[in-house]
């Protein structure tokens, strides 16, 4: 189940950074995209540890 997990959250994260960086949009709007995809990213992580925690 880990190597799954993991390798799902590293597809999510190169695939939000790809279309991030092929969108239209100006560069100081990408970065915010960017930066605001990342936050989300590690709230998710930091959730789904905390399930695993949860259950051992």
């Amino acid at each position: 189940m880990g190597k799954w997990l993991k390798t799902l959250m590293t597809g999510g994260v190169i695939g939000g950074i790809l279309g991030v960086l092929f969108s239209p949009d100006k560069g100081e709007k990408n970065r915010e995209k960017l930066n605001e995809a990342i936050k989300k990213g590690k709230e998710k992580f930091e959730e789904i540890k905390g399930s695993f925690e949860k259950k051992e």
